[in-house]
């Protein structure tokens, strides 16, 4: 038995020692030079890498790279000029400061992927959107139509002609082969675990040329943790942890700042169905929007402020909603995320200093499309409301030419347009969010027939249709004496 035992420790001690003396041999030939060359010979980028560490005492779970830059492809990487003779670095449209991986090779003997690490730290992405929807990145990622100083064999007419015979071949067994269905990780017949992937203080900058406006990016934190999926066991093992924050701050085309959202996400989910093992549509996310959050030039308020007939016949005021509104505390909310599309689960209010903006439950926007629809509701600052439902009283005043109080005529027309003793105006904005459709939750426009110029028939008797339209506004021009 000892004989038994001692040729066991000695087959795994062998097995030890392949192992270690092949990553210390890797480590002499994954070198800054290789990668770069062999990310050149498959990508349409100039590159490069700082840095390869593979530590001897961590061979066995990881390897760190440090200073990879991806830029567009130029003479230096089409003539495949070795990385130590270079002269300078590429201008990164993708920069990241490090990439550690640490993976256990052990837990590969029981069928599982078990990642301890996966991290980009400090990447940095300059991506620019054009009119036709396609974006700068798209041609680093083609096959390189020249490597070092020659045509790239990948791309020679003979090649070209087996891979499409190839892929007509493979066409060809999918047609004869019974469809298949979606997919679904009870397919899979390994468990997946993985304590850490994501990114770390990442930033991106994304130029909109078609509006002109510029999105930042910025302290990006995506964490995917305590992963643990096990297609044969989804009751026991099918969960994963979110953590999401970031700065994202929205400029203009006018080169100013029109809103800045401070994100912080999290949550546990459920990646796939239980029964089917389908990817799970639906996502719920806890969303905290930060104090210090602003919002300025929103399209839906300035409809709102100045451009809806109704408001501004009826007399009201509502130039704030044009100011920066600045997050007065962190607010908490949460919202179902499904093939691009946002919808608010709950009803989150949001308190600055010149309103209070509530969403109502059901709202959504599809980030892939811009489109929306939200219903919504502007509770104004009171002293602002103040002023605006006096603006009100006096166009009433003026035009009953001073006769009775206007404050009961106005109160019988716009009570609805009151809460709280502050002004509340109920709205619905859709479309695309850069230009959307607005409309008032409430109807006023019987509030500026009547003060815009119908009231002027009222005086002499002739209240008309304008009236009937009004509950109790008849009787209140009685009580005024007409």
């Amino acid at each position: 038995m000892k004989k038994i035992g001692y040729g066991i420790v000695g087959f795994f001690a062998s097995i030890l020692l392949i192992i270690i003396i092949a990553f210390v041999f890797a480590g002499s030939i994954i070198t800054p030079s290789f990668l770069v060359k062999q990310i050149e010979s498959s990508l349409n980028v100039r590159a490069h890498v700082e840095k390869v560490n593979i530590n001897l005492f961590n061979v066995l779970s990881g390897i760190e790279i440090e200073g990879i830059v991806l830029g567009p492809r130029d003479e230096v990487a089409n003539k495949g000029v070795p990385l130590e003779e270079r002269k300078s670095k590429p201008k990164g449209t993708i920069q990241l400061g490090k990439v550690d991986v640490k993976i256990s090779f052990l837990a590969l003997l029981t069928k599982t992927v078990k990642v301890n690490k996966l991290v980009l730290k400090q990447p940095d992405i300059a991506l620019t959107m054009y009119e036709d929807g396609g974006n700068n990145l798209t041609s680093l990622f083609k096959t390189p139509k020249i490597v070092n100083g020659e045509k790239n064999p990948a791309l020679s007419p003979e090649a070209i002609a087996e891979k499409k015979a190839e892929q007509e071949q493979e066409a060809k067994e999918k047609a004869n082969e019974p469809p298949s269905g979606p997919f679904s990780i009870k397919d899979i017949p390994i468990a997946i675990q993985m304590s850490l992937v994501g990114i770390q203080e990442g930033n991106i900058q994304v130029n909109m040329r078609k509006t002109g406006q510029q999105i930042l990016v910025q302290k990006l934190d995506l964490e995917l943790k305590d992963i643990d999926i096990d297609g044969s066991d989804l009751a026991s093992h099918n969960s994963l942890k979110v953590n999401f924050d970031t700065d994202v701050t929205i400029i203009g085309k006018n080169k100013k700042e029109a809103a800045k959202f401070l994100l912080e996400t999290g949550g546990k989910v459920t990646p796939f169905v239980e029964k089917t093992g389908l990817v799970n549509p639906k996502v719920i996310y806890e969303v905290t929007m930060k104090e210090d959050s602003f919002l300025s030039g929103f399209a839906a308020f300035d409809a709102i402020a100045g451009e809806l007939p109704a408001l501004n016949q009826a007399g009201l005021k509502l130039d704030k909603l044009k100011e920066k509104a600045e997050l007065k505390k962190d607010v908490s909310f949460q919202v179902e995320y499904s093939n691009g599309k946002v919808t608010f689960l709950d009803e989150p209010t949001f308190p600055t200093k010149n309103y209070d903006l509530q969403i109502t439950k059901g709202s959504y926007i599809v980030t892939t499309t811009n489109y929306h629809e939200m219903r919504m509701g502007m509770l104004y600052d009171e002293a602002e409301s103040k002023k605006s439902l006096a603006s009100v009283d006096e166009k009433i005043k003026q035009a009953t030419k001073g006769q009775g109080d206007p404050k009961e005529l106005r109160n019988k027309i716009v009570g609805n347009l009151v809460k709280d003793e502050r002004l509340f105006i109920p709205f619905r904005t859709y479309g695309d969010i850069r230009n959307p459709n607005v409309e008032l939750g409430v109807g006023i426009g019987t509030l500026t027939d009547l003060i815009g110029g119908a009231v002027k028939e009222v005086i002499k008797g002739k209240a008309g249709d304008a009236l009937k339209k009004i509950p109790g506004a008849g009787n209140a021009l009685k009580g005024l004496g007409f």
